[in-house]
C-alpha cells in the first residue's frame, strides 16, 4: 500500500513539473519577435566602408573680394560674375572697392577689414602691391588663400597669392598697338606722336596694357625703318623695352594724371591734341578711353580717316561702345569681366578646398563698328 502511495506522489510531482515548463512557454505571445543576436563589432578598418570626406561645406564658406573700385561699369560686370557664381556654388561673398582707383589707402583699409572678417579666402585686385605686402604676409601666415584678379599682384610675398584670374594685359595692349599701327603706318612721314593716356602708373593691369602697346608699336615702327622713343611718365619710360633714341621720328608720349580724375585725364588728352605732330591716341582702360571720347566733343579731328587723329580704347561701357559704333574710336579691346568674376570664385572655391589652382587668362578681343555685334564680342561688353 505504501508503495502505491509513493508511486502516486512521484507521478503527481513529475506532472506538475511538466505543466510548469509548458506554462512558461505558452505565456510568450506568438507575435513577439525573437531577440536578435548582437552583431559582431567589426575590427578597425573592416566592415562598412568609411564615408568619403566632404570637400568642404560650401554654405560655411565666405569670400572677401577687394576690387580696385566700383565706380566703373567694368567693376559692376566683374561683381555680377562673382555674385552669379557664388550663388551657384552656395558660398557667401562680400564685394568691395575704394571710391577711386587712386585711393590706395582706402583699399588697404578694406583689405584689413576683409582679414578681420576671417574669411575662407580672399580675392584681390591690388592698386599697389607695395601697399598690401604686410596684409598678404598675414594671409600667408594664417593660411588664407588669396587669388588675384583683373591684374596680377607682382612681387607679392612668395606663396601669398596662389593664382591670378586676369587678361594677359601686356598681350592685350600689343593687340591694340597692331590695330592702330595698321591704320596709321602709311601716314608716318617725318616726326609723329602717338599719345598713350593711362589713368595710373601703379596697377599691374593698366601699366602692362600701356607697356604692351608701347613696345609693340615701337617694334613695328622700327621694323619699317623708323626710329622710336618713349617720353612722359617715368614708370613707362623706364620699364618699356623700346630703346630710347634721341631724335627719333616716332614719339610714344605717355600721360598719367596726378590722380584718377576724369577732368585731369581730359586735360591730358587735350594737351596731347595740342601737339602739332599728334597722329594717334590710345586709352588703356575705360576711364582713359572715356577721356578721349569726351575730348571728341570739342575736337572734330578725332575719328577715322587720313586727316583724323586715330583713337583706340580698352574695355567698354556705354560711352565707348557708342564711340566705336559712330566712328569716333577706331576700335577697342574688350575683356571678359563677367567671366573673370566667375573664374575668380571658382578658383577661390578650389583653393579653399585645398585643390591646386593655376593662373587663368580670361582673354581679350579687338572690336570695331564692323564686328561689335558678333555674339562672341557683344556678350562680353558691358554698358550696352
Amino acid at each position: 500500500m505504501k508503495k502505491k502511495v509513493l508511486a502516486a506522489l512521484l507521478c503527481a510531482a513529475m506532472t506538475a513539473t511538466l505543466l510548469a515548463g509548458c506554462g512558461s512557454k505558452a505565456e510568450t505571445p506568438a507575435d513577439t519577435p525573437a531577440a536578435e543576436e548582437p552583431a559582431e563589432t567589426p575590427a578597425e578598418g573592416e566592415g562598412e566602408e568609411p564615408a568619403e570626406a566632404p570637400a568642404g561645406d560650401a554654405g560655411a564658406m565666405s569670400f572677401e573680394i577687394v576690387s580696385k573700385g566700383l565706380q566703373h561699369e567694368y567693376w559692376q560686370a566683374v561683381k555680377q560674375g562673382v555674385e552669379s557664381k557664388a550663388a551657384e556654388l552656395g558660398v557667401k561673398v562680400n564685394f568691395v572697392g575704394p571710391d577711386s582707383e587712386s585711393n590706395i589707402d582706402q583699399q588697404v583699409t578694406q583689405l584689413e577689414n576683409a582679414l578681420n572678417a576671417k574669411p575662407t579666402a580672399i580675392g584681390l585686385a591690388a592698386l599697389s602691391t607695395d601697399a598690401v605686402k604686410d596684409q598678404l604676409q598675414t594671409c600667408l601666415d594664417n593660411n588664407i588663400p588669396v587669388i588675384g584678379f583683373d591684374s596680377g599682384v607682382p612681387d607679392a610675398p612668395e606663396g601669398s597669392v596662389l593664382a591670378n584670374c586676369s587678361t594677359n594685359n601686356y598681350n592685350a595692349g600689343a593687340v591694340a598697338a597692331e590695330e592702330v599701327y595698321k591704320a596709321v603706318k602709311d601716314r608716318i612721314d617725318g616726326t609723329v606722336r602717338i599719345g598713350i593716356v593711362a589713368q595710373d602708373a601703379t596697377s599691374e593691369s593698366v601699366v602692362n596694357r600701356g607697356l604692351g602697346f608701347i613696345d609693340k608699336f615701337a617694334e613695328l615702327a622700327v621694323a619699317d625703318g623708323h626710329t622710336a622713343t618713349v617720353v612722359g611718365n617715368e614708370k613707362y619710360v623706364s620699364d618699356s623695352k623700346c630703346e630710347k633714341t634721341d631724335g627719333a621720328n616716332v614719339i610714344l608720349d605717355v600721360r598719367v594724371p596726378s590722380e584718377v580724375d576724369s577732368a585731369k585725364s581730359l586735360q591730358d588728352v587735350n594737351s596731347l591734341l595740342g601737339e602739332k605732330d599728334i597722329l594717334a591716341l590710345y586709352g588703356s582702360n575705360e576711364h582713359s578711353a572715356n577721356a578721349i571720347v569726351s575730348a571728341a566733343d570739342n575736337h572734330s579731328e578725332i575719328g577715322i580717316g587720313d586727316d583724323k587723329v586715330i583713337a583706340a580704347g580698352f574695355d567698354s561701357g556705354a560711352a565707348q561702345i557708342e564711340a566705336v559704333k559712330n566712328g569716333i574710336l577706331l576700335g577697342a579691346i574688350t575683356q571678359a569681366p563677367v567671366q573673370m568674376g566667375e573664374k575668380l570664385v571658382e578658383s577661390l572655391y578650389a583653393a579653399a578646398n585645398g585643390e591646386t589652382v593655376e593662373d587663368i587668362d580670361t582673354g581679350c578681343q579687338w572690336y570695331t563698328a564692323e564686328n561689335i555685334e558678333d555674339p562672341a564680342i557683344w556678350d562680353n561688353l558691358y554698358g550696352k
